[in-house]
């Protein structure tokens, strides 16, 4: 079934809504995050947004997508 990227609104087949050059950078953002909190685990959605630049409401959504998992011990902001 052909549908509308939800990101972009060109059209795609893949079943995630993503067209193949959403997809692809969504996949790099979401690397971006996982690399960041390799290094820098504990870390806020806001440092993790000033670190690698990707949107704090995508990071909340991969949050709830549970893509990565936050742990309850937080950094405070400076």
């Amino acid at each position: 079934m052909v549908k509308n990227c939800y990101l972009c609104g060109s059209l795609t087949k893949n079943k995630s809504g993503l067209c193949d050059e959403c997809k692809e950078e969504n996949q790099h953002k979401l690397r971006k995050i996982k690399d960041f909190l390799w290094e820098h685990p504990n870390s806020t959605v806001k440092k993790i947004h000033n670190k690698t630049g990707v949107e704090e409401e995508l990071i909340r959504k991969y949050i709830r997508e549970d893509k990565f998992i936050i742990s309850n011990i937080l950094e405070i902001d400076d």
